[in-house]
């Protein structure tokens, strides 16, 4: 099953001072094909460099380099882009329909746009998050809770 990651998961699974940090580094080194976007790359990014401005990681830079070394060609979670004016309309429809906020559609709609097509014929596809929101969007859409 392919299972796409929001940024949620990955910042739990690089702090381990969060909730489910152990669960979250399951997911990263498991057998599953994991898939994200640039926008969690960057949301991620962000969420340990201010954890290094208040202290609460010592290292970013190492942190960094693994993250980066885990999206590349060769590491467990391959990045996927979708059409940018795609993903904001379906984000926007998403919103409305959900309730929930812009990023969390916008991971939605990337992961419904970029990584479901990528899915063999009958195969489902799961959608990581920790926003219970979330997590009930994307079942709603078919994918499958991680």
């Amino acid at each position: 099953m392919l299972t796409y990651v929001d940024s949620s998961v990955l910042v739990h699974s690089y702090l381990a001072d969060e909730p489910k940090h152990a669960v979250a580094r399951g997911l990263i080194e498991g057998r599953t094909v994991l898939l994200t976007s640039t926008l969690a790359l960057l949301e991620t990014s962000s969420a340990l460099v201010r954890a290094a401005r208040t202290r609460r990681i010592g290292d970013v830079d190492t942190l960094l380099a693994k993250l980066y070394e885990e999206v590349s060609p060769t590491g467990p979670v391959t990045l996927v882009r979708a059409d940018m004016l795609d993903t904001e309309n379906t984000a926007r429809v998403l919103v409305r329909r959900f309730g929930i906020r812009a990023l969390d559609a916008l991971h939605l709609a990337i992961a419904d746009l970029a990584a479901r097509p990528l899915a063999r014929s009958g195969e489902r596809v799961g959608f990581a998050s920790h926003d219970p929101a979330q997590r009930a969007a994307a079942a709603d859409l078919g994918f499958v809770a991680v």
